[in-house]
């Protein structure tokens, strides 16, 4: 994990950026370019890279409470990089999204787009707030009502997203929803630990 921590934060996000880009530019190569098509795929594409990035930093705490010391600090102490660099990936995937919507007239869902826009809405609140001065002037505790209920917001959605392809692309859906419930799961058993803790120092 040395070469990781020596990634300042703001060449990790532009780095996710610049690799969302990519995978969006090969969405459009893949169907022959500036096309309905292309940007389906582009969209499609950067939102299920930006999926495991979201799952790393929402796990990051659950993960370091659960085995402490080693890559698992390191995962933690740079959990806000790991977030803002979600945020990055996702801002490419609401670009691919919007270009598919408003230039080639693709029809989402009131479903997608009212709890896709709420949460984006989401994201761009623990993207503004991910800062120390935020921590200050919420305080730690608000701070951290604001962020886990929007990181529970976006958990949801996406777990609501994967499920509705369980029947068309379950090799898609499968390991995605596999991947969500690991999360829970780390985070459940992380809460467990800390709450026996507190019982046995009372």
């Amino acid at each position: 994990m040395t070469s990781a921590r020596a990634i300042s934060t703001p060449a990790l996000i532009g780095l996710t950026a610049l690799v969302a880009s990519a995978i969006a530019a090969y969405g459009y190569a893949e169907f022959g370019g500036w096309n309905a098509e292309g940007a389906g795929a582009a969209a499609r594409y950067t939102a299920r890279f930006a999926f495991p990035i979201f799952v790393l930093a929402w796990s990051a705490s659950a993960t370091a409470t659960l085995w402490p010391g080693s890559w698992r600090s390191v995962l933690l102490r740079r959990r806000r990089a790991i977030g803002l660099s979600f945020a990055a990936a996702h801002g490419v995937h609401l670009g691919a999204l919007l270009i598919a919507v408003l230039l080639f007239a693709a029809q989402p869902s009131t479903k997608t787009v009212y709890g896709g826009g709420f949460g984006y809405v989401m994201i761009a609140l623990m993207a503004l707030t991910s800062n120390d001065w935020s921590v200050r002037k919420l305080g730690p505790r608000n701070w951290k009502a604001l962020h886990t209920f929007s990181a529970l917001t976006i958990a949801v959605i996406f777990a609501v997203s994967y499920l509705g392809r369980l029947e068309d692309k379950p090799w898609l859906a499968i390991p995605t929803l596999s991947l969500l419930g690991l999360a829970v799961l780390l985070k459940l058993a992380a809460w467990m630990k800390k709450r026996t803790l507190r019982v046995a120092a009372a």
